[in-house]
């Protein structure tokens, strides 16, 4: 598999990620969408190599946060693109470009998977988190321009929405997966105790919406839960930067 130089594949994603927002700017619409489209393949030929890294396919290091972050969020911005949300487009492009530059500052290699990791379940976890990650981070952005334009189009509810869908997937999924992997369905540790607490704002968010003194008074707190969710979810990146890897 192509895992001799793979990391390059990164730095061209990134590096089409970058013109496709410039682009965007530009409002070269055609052109904005081959670039993008170009670095979402390129990203994708990425993560497929970082499965080789090892030198047997480890499926795990597909969907490692830092890097598989950004390639949702680049999914999201060509679902936007062809849905002709063209207001969205270079909003979505600066997440995606700001996190593709941090994957490329993170610690290339994989973390040897154990037994316990190499389960389907496993998997099953990770994916929803990091997709709703990255709808918790849009809504944020989305929230953001409303509150300084006040006559903003800019719908960020319904990501919010997807992302807490999506993130009770992964509490779900999670609590099997350590279930069969470690005999209970939840620990008192940093990664369970965070989950938590980013699954109870967000319901907690959502409740809020039912209520009318605090229907359309929720923005904030959406921009404060991006904050607190990257402030959790990369705290715990750049702790596991300090693990042994392999192909890095």
């Amino acid at each position: 598999m192509f895992t001799t130089g793979v990391h390059l594949y990164l730095n061209a994603a990134a590096g089409c990620y970058v013109l496709a927002l410039i682009i965007s700017f530009a409002r070269i619409r055609r052109f904005g969408v081959v670039m993008l489209f170009t670095g979402f393949i390129i990203h994708s030929l990425y993560l497929a190599g970082r499965a080789w890294l090892g030198d047997v396919f480890i499926p795990n290091a597909m969907f490692e946060g830092p890097f598989f972050l950004p390639w949702c969020l680049s999914l999201i911005t060509l679902e936007s693109l062809f849905r002709k949300k063209d207001n969205t487009v270079t909003p979505l492009l600066s997440l995606v470009v700001i996190f593709t530059l941090f994957s490329i500052c993170y610690v290339k290699g994989i973390i040897p998977a154990t037994p316990k990791k190499s389960t389907i379940w496993a998997l099953l976890f990770f994916i929803p988190e990091s997709f709703a990650h990255a709808f918790f981070y849009v809504g944020g952005l989305f929230a953001c321009i409303k509150v300084l334009k006040k006559e903003s189009a800019f719908d960020y509810s319904s990501w919010i929405v997807w992302g807490i869908i999506l993130y009770t997937i992964a509490q779900v999924t999670g609590a099997v997966w350590c279930f069969l992997g470690w005999g209970n369905t939840f620990s008192w540790g940093a990664r369970h105790l965070s989950s938590a607490a980013i699954w109870t704002f967000y319901v907690g968010l959502l409740h809020l919406k039912f209520i009318p003194v605090w229907r359309d008074k929720t923005q904030r707190l959406e921009i404060f839960g991006a904050i607190f969710v990257f402030i959790i979810s990369y705290g715990h990146y750049l702790h596991e930067m300090r693990f042994h890897r392999i192909g890095g």
